[in-house]
């Protein structure tokens, strides 16, 4: 039973090490493509819009070309127009360091319909409107409980 352990938490460290190494070395590769193409093109817009047509991944394009310095809002408008997945744009983006607030604003310049920027970013930031809508009200009673009656001040002259 012991060897079986053994064997078994090892295969799992060969599966799992690639798979990270993979998750870095693609966007590793995607910061590299948009380098080099950017040195050729000089100017990020087509090279997005480029990228995403051909089928790569938004939220890598993204991350990676804010990453690498270029205008957070010219990238997410950029990779809208090429009819990119809003909520990869916007997850790359946030991922790379821009602000809510930024995302928002430059998707809604582009086009993207605000409701569907709001979701994305409450999804993303780890806002939900489903268990916001589930909190249990507040129960407010004054305090010490009821009142119960009876003479408040001791300058009244019923009490003696």
């Amino acid at each position: 039973m012991k060897k079986l352990m053994i064997s078994v938490t090892i295969l799992t460290g060969f599966l799992i090490v690639p798979a990270i190494n993979n998750t870095v070395f693609a966007e590793e590769t995607m910061k590299d493509i948009i380098a080099q193409k950017y040195q050729q093109e000089k100017d990020i817009c087509p090279i997005v819009k480029g990228l995403i047509k051909e089928g790569n991944n938004s939220k890598d394009i993204t991350k990676s070309s804010i990453i690498l310095g270029h205008d957070p809002c010219l990238v997410i408008k950029c990779g809208i127009e090429a009819k990119g997945d809003l909520e990869q744009i916007i997850t790359g983006a946030i991922e790379a360091g821009t602000t809510s607030d930024v995302c928002s604003r430059c998707a809604i310049d582009v086009g993207a319909d605000p409701t569907a920027v709001a979701k994305v970013l409450e999804i993303g930031l780890g806002y939900s409107v489903a268990s916001a809508a589930g909190l249990s009200p507040i129960e407010v009673a004054q305090p010490g409980g009821d009142p119960g009656g009876g003479v408040v001040s001791p300058s009244s002259p019923s009490v003696r």
